[in-house]
């Protein structure tokens, strides 16, 4: 239990400011234990209940989901290197939101987990880790990747994301309406080592080589070109960055 310490410092910030919506929160150990049912005592110190939005007719027409698996799925929960256990969770990706319960039974209300990035969640096949990134439009936000590729030169990232749109009511009787959907897609992000930073990768072949030591971008660029590397297909993507960590740029 050597985190104790601080996951109560994490929480009693964190507290603080839900209290301010959600009305007062228990302070101290013996209130946050208190707080807790049943599970890890560690873990139920960085749960905290859903904040569910009332439902609406208009909910039922929307096309998709914004869960990765809309069915909570048998996880490893871990808190730094230290292994918590194992509970039934559930990915929000739309709100890069962790939902988790002790049991898969449908009677159980679910809790989430409060963003931390010493907690790590190993869901399916890739293992969510909560971190700061920075995309594309230079913004600065914080949410859950997967490290697909890891190498002393680069860190290759996974981010699964959803973005809602709105649907359209019909014009008139001879045009169909347009429902509200969550639409999934995918976005990589990369890590240099040494830079304390985690961008979002264009996964074009000119912008691939521009982030790698000038040493590095002939010899990769003619292993996509030889390989006939598809850069929008992540296998390939994993390969070149194998590739990339693989150069000996020591000489």
């Amino acid at each position: 239990m050597k985190y104790i310490s601080t996951l109560l410092l994490i929480l009693s910030i964190q507290f603080s400011g839900i209290a301010q919506v959600s009305g007062a929160a228990p302070t101290g150990e013996a209130g946050l234990f208190d707080a807790a049912q049943g599970g890890n005592p560690m873990l139920n110190l960085v749960m905290m209940d859903l904040r569910v939005k009332s439902q609406n007719k208009e909910a039922e027409e929307i096309l998709g989901s914004p869960y990765l698996t809309d069915n909570f799925i048998k996880s490893k929960v871990y808190f730094g290197e230290e292994f918590v256990g194992d509970f039934y969770v559930r990915y929000n990706a739309l709100n890069s939101e962790i939902e988790i319960k002790n049991t898969d039974l449908e009677e159980e209300a679910p809790k989430r987990l409060l963003a931390n990035q010493d907690l790590r969640v190993k869901y399916g096949s890739r293992e969510l880790r909560f971190t700061t990134y920075i995309n594309k439009k230079d913004e600065t936000k914080n949410g859950y990747l997967s490290i697909i590729s890891e190498g002393d030169a680069y860190t290759l990232y996974h981010r699964l994301a959803v973005k809602y749109s709105e649907g359209k009511a019909a014009a008139n009787s001879m045009v169909m309406a347009i429902p509200s959907r969550y639409a999934h897609f995918v976005e990589y992000y990369y890590k240099k080592a040494g830079v304390d930073r985690i961008d979002q990768l264009t996964q074009k072949r000119g912008a691939l080589l521009k982030i790698l030591e000038k040493e590095m971008r002939d010899q990769v660029n003619t292993f996509i070109k030889e390989e006939k590397i598809d850069l929008s297909e992540e296998a390939d993507l994993i390969r070149t960055f194998e590739y990339i960590n693989s150069i000996d740029t020591s000489s």
